[in-house]
């Protein structure tokens, strides 16, 4: 069983919200999306986006594919409508299939994993400040309240965004939090979990968030879905160590180094050398 609960507002300086919330029922999916451009375009972008994740996914179309195609709807209705040029539109999106949940994101908008007390952030935003972080020139502490900080290197609608995409494996109980930066531009990750801790249900944490980041300065607008998993354990991964496996096909979750396979080559090179070397020594010694 799925519980969940959704809220946006606009937030304290903006008399327009650009943000779209969505989900679907039928088919356990949520998303967050918040839009940017002049002349109320990023309203219509986030709106394109959802609107269009629901269409495909409604359609059987898998999520990934579903967020490409929001990206190309957003793309050519500012192709179309040059008061509309440059628009675009973050997203984070969430589909929960029995005890797999599949999480896509394309810009700052992120997801959250609350399991057993502990808050993780398990989406890495595509942004100038995670650049920063990820070289080690910031701190997560520094980004937050950085005067770049809402600077994004992705987004639906403009150039080509490649989609960033993990899988949980959830426990009974596990909280999916879906955001818009709205939410953790003003609350620190730790005030976030102590919202979670304290509100005894998915509805009161929704409300509690969105009051908090306003109280907070509501800068921005302000989106949160909290989505609670109720059902059977994922059992662990089994266990491959000690099994030869060949992967058909690399994804998001089985990344491949190009130095590991170099380094594989290389070894078998070495070793290759190694066995000639110890033939000739001994064909030299039976010889003399």
């Amino acid at each position: 069983m799925i519980v969940y609960s959704a809220a946006t507002h606009p937030g304290r300086k903006r008399s327009l919200n650009e943000d779209n919330i969505g989900w679907s029922e039928e088919k356990s999916l949520w998303l967050v999306a918040d839009g940017m451009g002049g002349h109320a375009a990023g309203e219509v972008a986030s709106l394109i986006a959802k609107e269009k994740v629901l269409e495909e996914i409604a359609s059987g179309t898998a999520l990934m594919d579903a967020v490409i195609r929001a990206h190309e709807a957003v793309r050519d209705a500012a192709l179309a409508n040059s008061e509309q040029a440059g628009m675009g539109t973050t997203i984070v999106a969430a589909r929960i299939q029995g005890y797999i949940a599949e999480l896509v994101w394309v810009g700052d908008s992120r997801a959250y994993l609350w399991r057993d007390g502990a808050l993780e952030t398990v989406t890495s935003d595509h942004s100038f400040m995670q650049m920063l972080i990820d070289n080690q020139q910031l701190t997560a502490e520094e980004a937050h309240k950085h005067p770049q900080r809402n600077i994004v290197t992705q987004v639906l609608g403009v150039s080509d965004p490649i989609p960033g995409r993990i899988t949980l494996r959830l426990q009974n109980l596990d909280c999916i939090l879906l955001c818009s930066d709205g939410l953790n531009d003003e609350l620190t990750h730790d005030e976030i979990a102590l919202i979670l801790r304290e509100c005894p249900n998915a509805e009161a944490a929704t409300s509690r968030l969105i009051e908090a980041a306003c109280d907070a300065g509501g800068r921005d607008n302000i989106s949160a879905i909290l989505i609670q998993y109720e059902g059977e354990n994922a059992p662990a991964p089994e266990d491959t160590t000690m099994r030869r496996h060949v992967p058909e096909q690399v994804s998001a979750e089985q990344p491949v180094s190009g130095i590991g396979r170099i380094g594989r080559r290389l070894a078998g090179h070495i070793f290759r050398a190694l066995v000639i070397l110890a033939v000739l020594l001994l064909l030299v010694m039976i010889v003399f």
